[in-house]
């Protein structure tokens, strides 16, 4: 699945700058995650030597040094002095990563992009090596005289300690500095997107740099991390301003591509979704997809890790990719923070893996009826604050990686959002406005209150796909505003399609994630939270189908919480985790973090029913499940979809021996999904599967 994966670091590891070092250095970083690097087509390794700054200050001469990212704390603030507490606030002052941090010049940085080439090449020579740098519109990173001192200009969007971000639409003042691209100067007026791209293909073909990654919204808000901007101010939606927001993002995409046309271009992209960047700050993202610019489309924010707002990353997520003219997108996973001394994987997620089992359940639809899962793997960062790289970050994460790579969706999932993204980001009236910012944070709500949605289809995708493909399916639309759509999707729910519709003419943006709960009952998806905590957080969770089975996982906040499922045929048991039986719906304790599969359907009045995984010692039926605590239930069976035929269901007997139960039948189901059905179970069975051929 994961064609390409990155690696990204800071530079505080190479805190010795001798080439054996670089190179040992350089060694660790590919081998730590050898498991997950092989056999892949591309492995990168994407460095945060600086904010960016470092770019545009190059004046080609590489015995020069730059200004790094050698902090922990907003690098463009004070730093501590010695006899302060080190204690401080990081916001308030900023202090060493280590008190020998060396210079760096840009001879040093040239010699680590080299060595990671090289090294890469020896350690996986079947693989495309490659090494990117960034550019960040913030204070964070490193200190930047660029932004901070000599052009302030720029920096009129969000602010972070006090300190503005640049905004890529903006034009430079005049400045006679030496730079590479331009030697005698920046005329005044220099538009920001000219400056950038000039000095990038300058800087990058002279460090041997193959790629460039814009972060934290650049080329496209430069407020990346609020709900409000340049056309919507909290208050008001303002459209009179949506031409000239518009015009200056696309106006920054073409001037840089025209003074760098060749350089691969990444970007991270917003906070938010696609509707609320258009509704807020004009960006035109479709049309941006359709201009033959060559960047890649943004990843999952990873501001889950931070606010745990995962009903924001996934819908986020879901809007960006959706349209995408691409071919797969990037998955981005937050293990270590170079800056701030936090390392997700083992204080913010507290070593569970949610975060990254629930945005790679995230899966869109193309015309063809045909699905795509991310593609790419981003894990940001390999090394902590102090320049260390945590075997812990690495080890234990790892297995959860692999795994939900493996695991990815091979169908669409049973809830899929119809997302209207060219209508959204070409509109020009204050009332599309309102109904794409609050239609996407209400997703958003549904998501954060349990509603299970991670399959989504572009409008677009949606007037060429066969009704035959999305049959299955629960679509979940907004008001839809093309007339072909709207045409098709009556027709789709005239034929039996199931559809919920919500803002204007369909449920409130006022009765939240409990409306959507509600409706979905109607089509036997039943999920229902009961908290005991007063401020509780409700899971997150994914409902996803692979392989003839269902895939649930979650993110439960609060450990407390009963969880209670009905899916049409029956409540769905779990392996692995006991369910507390209530006629159609199962109830569950869930852990911190769970990815579950589910082959069982079983209804049954009340008891305890379990599935797990049975030792096979059999040739032929190379996998076997138990299922336990049957009382008069109704019982389907999903076997894997190879051999399903040849599944067969069996008394338990402790010695091994297989006594075939009758009066089991072989069905399909709505979803197209067979299974093995029988009514008046009682006691405990094992399910045969024969492991079938691909």
């Amino acid at each position: 699945m994961f064609e390409r994966i990155t690696l990204e670091m800071s530079i505080k590891p190479f805190y010795r700058t001798d080439e054996a070092f670089v190179r040992e250095v350089c060694d660790r970083v590919f081998t730590g995650w050898r498991q997950l690097l092989k056999d892949r087509r591309e492995i990168s390794v994407m460095l945060w030597a600086s904010d960016g700054s470092e770019l545009l200050d190059w004046a080609g001469d590489e015995t020069q040094t730059f200004e790094w990212a050698k902090y922990i704390g907003t690098a463009n603030k004070a730093l501590l002095a010695p006899d302060e507490d080190k204690a401080a606030n990081p916001h308030e002052k900023k202090q060493l990563y280590r008190e020998d941090a060396p210079d760096m010049t840009y001879a040093t940085l040239k010699r680590i992009v080299r060595c990671l080439h090289e090294e890469g090449r020896r350690l996986f020579p079947d693989s495309k090596i490659t090494v990117g740098t960034i550019f960040d519109i913030g204070p964070e990173f490193a200190v930047s005289t660029f932004k901070y001192k000599r052009h302030t200009e720029i920096c009129g969007g969000e602010s972070l300690d006090g300190l503005g971000f640049v905004d890529a639409v903006a034009c430079l003042h005049a400045d006679s500095t030496h730079y590479a691209a331009f030697p005698d100067g920046i005329p005044e007026g220099t538009p920001f997107g000219t400056f950038l791209g000039a000095q990038a293909n300058k800087f990058l073909a002279a460090m041997g740099f193959d790629y460039l990654w814009l972060s934290n919204g650049m080329g496209f808000s430069s407020s990346p991390w609020l709900m409000t901007g340049k056309v919507y101010d909290g208050e008001h939606f303002h459209p009179e301003r949506l031409e000239d927001t518009r015009d200056k993002v696309f106006e920054f995409w073409r001037l840089f591509r025209e003074a760098c046309p060749d350089i691969p271009v990444k970007t991270r992209g917003t906070n938010n979704s696609a509707g609320i960047d258009y509704a807020t700050d004009g960006v035109p993202l479709y049309d941006l997809y359709h201009a033959n610019l060559d960047f890649d489309v943004p990843p999952n924010s990873p501001w889950a890790a931070i606010n745990y707002n995962y009903g924001l990353e996934i819908m986020g997520h879901m809007t960006r990719v959706c349209g995408w003219t691409g071919k797969g997108f990037l998955f981005r996973y937050y293990t270590n923070d170079p800056w701030w001394q936090n390392s997700p994987w083992t204080d913010r997620y507290e070593g569970c893996a949610g975060d990254i089992y629930l945005p790679l359940s995230v899966t869109r639809i193309l015309p063809d009826g045909s699905l795509e899962n991310a593609n790419a793997l981003n894990l940001f960062t390999m090394d902590n604050s102090f320049g260390e790289i945590p075997e812990e970050c690495i080890n234990e994460p790892l297995p959860h990686l692999l795994k939900a790579e493996k695991d990815v969706p091979d169908a669409p999932g049973p809830l899929v959002w119809l997302y209207p993204l060219r209508e959204y980001t070409t509109s020009h009236d204050s009332d599309t406005l309102a109904a794409m910012y609050f239609g996407d944070k209400y997703i958003m709500d549904c998501i954060n209150g349990g509603v299970p949605l991670t399959t989504v289809i572009s409008t677009d995708s949606f007037r060429e796909i066969k009704p035959e493909h999305l049959q299955s399916c629960v679509l979940i639309t907004p008001k839809q505003t093309d007339c072909a759509v709207l045409e098709k999707l009556n027709l789709f729910e005239a034929n039996g399609g199931k559809v919920i519709r919500y803002g204007e003419g369909g449920l409130p943006y006022a009765e939240g994630a409990q409306g959507m709960l509600d409706a979905l009952k109607k089509f036997g998806y039943g999920f229902a939270y009961e908290t005991r905590g007063r401020n509780s957080r409700l899971p997150v969770l994914s409902l996803c189908r692979r392989d003839n089975a269902y895939l649930i996982s979650a993110c439960n906040m609060d450990t407390t919480t009963r969880i209670s499922l009905s899916l049409p045929g029956g409540a769905p048991v779990l392996l692995g985790i006991e369910a507390e039986m209530n006629g159609d719906k199962a109830v569950y304790h869930f852990s911190r973090c769970e990815h579950r599969e589910c082959r069982f359907l079983v209804t049954q009045n009340d008891g305890v029913v379990s599935a797990r995984e049975f030792a096979s010692v059999n040739v032929k039926y190379r996998r076997k499940l138990i299922l336990s605590g049957l009382e008069d239930a109704t019982v389907r069976f999903y076997p894997e979809k190879n051999g399903a035929s040849d599944a067969r269901v069996s008394e338990y007997i402790n010695d091994g021996i297989i006594r075939l139960v009758p009066g089991w039948t072989l069905k399909v189901d709505e979803n197209g999904m067979e299974y093995w059905f029988a009514e008046h179970v009682t006691g405990e069975y094992l399910f045969l599967m024969t492991g079938g051929k691909e």
